[in-house]
């Protein structure tokens, strides 16, 4: 049995022990984190080149959006190699407690700015459609820009909440874990109700719109189902469960038996979150006109199928290319 022999709560006084096992979550988690890895990194690092070849010659509010996105899945993906080896190791840190932290904060701060940047693009998606003309001031490289520097700032003081001043238990050398958690480390999660609501205006926008094709009606509809996808299927679960453990925190007087009773869910809904790595490129790269073209000309493996009848870059409407991937103001 993997134990928590003491405890801190957040203000650094002792806390009561939970005393159960750990090791229950190590199958699920290493499969989970092995399969986000494994397929996630080379699909991030392939739509990171054929955003880096759109950028030589297009600029635009996605391709700051997207970079910031790619950018965000890269670094969470390569905190999993050794949160694999922490399992491995049965919840057991060998590292110094100044890498347990950093590597905290990477993950944490990179999660929830893929989220961030998730619901920027889709915020993008929402004025270019429902505000075309009114929204043109606000749809600026140069805003894009600060508001990624935005996300990323508030994320990272937003995760210091939670995480400050460590997450490092060197008695037990449990790494990112409180067993009862700590009033703090409860809270650091969030529902994205941004995306949904705007999700939703995009679509009743589509179905008021009768100007719009049917090719590019159907790539929209696409993407929103993968919004949708990522943030019930993969953040939803977690959410819902952090939420509930929060809840119950304030609610419940046996918090070791609260924790016992959800740590397996919480544990692999927790791991899940790592597959939106998976998800990000399909849903705003490979969706993406001129990336794709731009990766066929980079890597003529990607072409050698036959024509499809799909339109180039230069032939797609201008008014059509805002709504689907913008890669010009």
């Amino acid at each position: 049995r993997t134990t928590h022999p003491s405890l801190q709560d957040g203000n650094g006084r002792g806390n009561k022990t939970c005393n159960f096992s750990l090791h229950v979550d190590i199958v699920g988690l290493k499969s989970i984190y092995s399969v986000a890895f494994s397929l996630g990194l080379p699909s991030n690092l392939l739509s990171l080149w054929g955003l880096y070849k759109v950028g030589l010659s297009n600029g635009g509010i996605q391709l700051v959006f997207l970079f910031n996105l790619m950018l965000s899945d890269l670094l969470q993906l390569l905190t999993l190699p050794l949160w694999m080896l922490y399992l491995d190791k049965r919840h057991h840190w060998e590292y110094k407690s100044f890498t347990c932290n950093s590597l905290a904060y990477i993950f944490y701060v990179n999660l929830y700015a893929s989220v961030g940047f998730l619901c920027l693009t889709a915020l993008d998606r929402y004025l270019a459609i429902v505000h075309p003309l009114s929204s043109r001031g606000v749809r600026q490289v140069r805003v894009a820009i600060v508001s990624g520097l935005v996300i990323w700032i508030s994320m990272f003081f937003f995760c210091m909440t939670g995480l400050y001043p460590t997450v490092y238990d060197d008695t037990s050398c449990l790494c990112l874990e409180n067993y009862p958690v700590t009033q703090r480390y409860a809270s650091v999660s969030f529902p994205p109700i941004l995306c949904s609501y705007t999700s939703t205006r995009i679509a009743v926008a589509l179905r008021n719109s009768p100007s719009i094709l049917d090719n590019d009606r159907h790539k929209i509809v696409g993407t929103l189902i993968i919004i949708i996808v990522i943030f019930v299927v993969i953040f939803g679960p977690y959410h819902l469960v952090g939420a509930y453990k929060f809840v119950a925190f304030f609610l419940v007087e046996d918090k070791c038996q609260l924790e016992q009773a959800l740590f397996l869910c919480y544990r692999l809904c927790y791991g899940l979150t790592s597959l939106n790595n998976l998800l990000n490129p399909l849903l705003y790269i490979f969706m993406c006109t001129d990336t794709r073209h731009k990766l066929k000309e980079s890597l003529p493996c990607l072409g050698c199928s036959k024509d499809t009848g799909e339109k180039t870059p230069a032939e797609i409407n201008d008014r059509n290319t805002a709504l689907t991937c913008e890669t010009k103001m």
